[in-house]
């Protein structure tokens, strides 16, 4: 048994309920699987006894994960979509509880993802009562809509690890063993080469006028941002003639389908999966909302956000969510409007190429690029990867 402070400054008493060494993650997003490889990548170092398996993705397959079910199986953005699936779904969720009834190990570890891992959740807790222990890694955003989500996962969880300070209050107020050991991108991004070595590789001239494109991690992200995207930077370029721009492909969109969009603009260069590099030598970008905004922000370059789905999605959520100012993490973590924000129709080629007009030079960029550094600042130290790991060793490796 072992030792840990609770939120209440009270020590309690934890005693392991499994004595099996196998770790059950459940991720079903690229970033999802990025981050948990991260933590397998340190638990591995810290605590060599873990065995790993769930449902994974290539990052956590090359880390030796086993993998019970591909994060390809659970490809789905937005309730229409989510609805449109949800036989396929509940096969899947049924099958991943059928695998960890069969190995009953010693921690399950739901990544983000909720829809899919609440449900897992509560039909895991309904199965198998408190036999097994369940720790969410990232937190969904649960204080963005249906709040009443938190005190469920409060009474069902044994313990979260989040990655935003405001999350940890927001929980450990409901009651649930909560701890945040900072965001695990910090330290890491940064670009790999410096700015003149990254523009002639990019087959850039000295001059050039950079913009960098990050449309999503999904094709049907891609499909609702880049046509708009593109259509902003056509009407930018009217006043700005030698403007290059640098789109990024996120490694889980096929090779060679981002060809298409861009085969009649020869000012665009589709750079694959080099965020970093391509924001640190941009003028500014534009950037879907999700977890690429909290990484410009680290690179610290000036940017707008726009997010569209489908219309059905957009009115439902518009009837569930309450209380949010904000759509982008950079904004919601400030509590304030640090980088422009574009949702569904608000996201037009007038407004972003309006957007970026004022970000390019001036007072508004100026104060932009101050208050990212600021909203990087509360995302705490590096190393919060190697800290989860430390504590995961010391909470369930007994």
């Amino acid at each position: 048994m072992y030792f840990s402070e609770n939120h209440t400054n009270k020590f309690q008493v934890h005693k392991p309920l499994s004595f099996s060494k196998q770790i059950f993650w459940v991720v079903g997003e690229p970033s999802g699987d990025r981050h948990t490889a991260r933590l397998i990548a340190e638990l591995k170092q810290v605590q060599a006894g873990f065995i790993h398996t769930g449902m994974t993705g290539p990052r956590m397959q090359a880390e030796g994960c086993e993998t019970v079910a591909d994060i390809s199986e659970a490809s789905l953005m937005g309730l229409t979509e989510v609805v449109r699936h949800l036989p396929r779904m509940i096969q899947l969720r049924d099958r991943l509880l059928d695998e960890i009834g069969r190995i009953k190990p010693r921690l399950v570890v739901l990544v983000d993802f909720p829809d899919f891992n609440l449900s897992l959740l509560a039909k895991l807790r309904r199965r198998y009562g408190r036999s097994i222990e369940v720790m969410y890694y990232i937190s969904p955003q649960v204080w963005a809509w249906r709040r009443g989500r938190i005190q469920t996962m409060a009474s069902h969880l044994d313990c979260m690890v989040v990655l935003f300070p405001f999350e940890r209050d927001l929980f450990q107020d409901a009651g649930l063993e909560t701890h945040f050991f900072g965001h695990p991108l910090v330290g890491e991004v940064s670009p790999s080469k410096k700015t003149a070595e990254l523009y002639k590789e990019f087959g850039l001239e000295k001059d050039d006028e950079v913009i960098t494109l990050m449309p999503g991690s999904r094709m049907h992200e891609v499909d609702k941002h880049l046509p708009v995207q593109l259509q902003s930077i056509q009407l930018f370029r009217k006043s700005h003639p030698n403007l290059k721009v640098l789109l990024v492909r996120a490694s889980s969109i096929p090779e060679g389908s981002l060809k298409p969009y861009v085969q009649h603009s020869e000012w665009v260069k589709i750079i694959d999966n080099r965020a970093y590099d391509a924001l640190s030598i941009s003028r500014c970008g534009l950037v879907k909302s999700g977890t690429s905004t909290v990484e410009a922000a680290m690179i610290g370059t000036p940017f707008a956000v726009l997010y569209r789905v489908s219309g059905l999605t957009y009115f439902l959520a518009r009837l569930l969510v309450r209380g949010v100012k904000h759509v982008a993490m950079v904004n919601v973590l400030a509590d304030r409007m640090v980088v422009p924000e574009f949702i569904q129709d608000a996201a037009t080629p007038e407004a972003l190429s309006d957007a970026l007009e004022q970000l390019w030079e001036g007072e508004k960029r100026d104060r932009v690029i101050t208050e990212l550094k600021e909203v990087a600042e509360l995302l705490g130290e590096a190393g919060a990867t190697r800290r989860t790991a430390e504590w995961m060793k010391e909470r369930f490796a007994q």
